[in-house]
Order: structure tokens, then sequence, then C-alpha cells
């Protein structure tokens, strides 16, 4: 039986160390969890106005969630906070109110940072 483990990279650099920490760790995994990569640079703002319609980016995002077994948010901290993106992300599956498709699936946060953490 294989475990499906949906990830975010909370940072949308190319570039990023936390999407190279991501590789390293899928590579370090065993053959029993499927890593699958649930992209956000795509999400419009999160607007509570569009609850009763939302946009087919956010419903694509919480089904990836709602599909997941657990899920890994390999993050960089963004001035003592997650990434705006991230935070969007997190609006948009956690609504409309009622249907959070983040409610009981396990998760971990990781992070990596190549400088001081937030503003001086």
């Amino acid at each position: 039986m294989t475990t499906k483990i949906g990830y975010v990279v909370g940072s949308l650099s190319a570039r990023s160390i936390n999407r190279r920490l991501a590789e390293v760790l899928i590579g370090l995994a065993n053959e029993k969890i499927a890593f699958v990569e649930i992209p956000i640079g795509d999400l419009p703002l999160y607007n509570h106005d569009r609850d009763a319609a939302f946009p087919p980016e956010a419903t694509r995002l919480k089904e990836a969630f709602a599909a997941s077994d657990g899920l890994l948010f390999v993050t960089p901290e963004y001035h003592r906070s997650v990434p705006g993106a991230l935070k969007n992300a997190l609006d948009w599956a956690s609504r409309p109110y009622g249907d959070n498709s983040l409610a009981g699936i396990p998760a971990g946060v990781i992070g990596a940072s190549i400088g001081d953490p937030g503003p001086r």
C-alpha cells in the first residue's frame, strides 16, 4: 500500500532552496510513499465574495488536499511568517465555512533559509 503525500512549496521561485529541500526529502523517502506536488502559483487572491462560485484553480487545490493521506508544507519564512502565496492557498483550502479540505489530514511543515530570520 502506498501513502500519498501532497506537498506544497511555499515559495513561487523556480530557484527556491525550499523547492530543492522538497526534492531532497522526496529522494530520501521509501518506495511506499508517493509524493505529489500541489501547485499554488496559479491561485487568484482569496476573496470571500467567490465562496459561492469557487474558481477552478481553487477547486483543484481543495481536491488535491482532500485526495492526500498527508500534507507537507516546505516553505521559507518571510518576515517571521509564511509567504503570501502559501497563506492565500490555505485561505482557499479552508473555505467556504464548513468545507475545510485540510480538516483531519495530518500535516507537517519544514523549511530552509540562507539568511537571518525576519527583518532587522
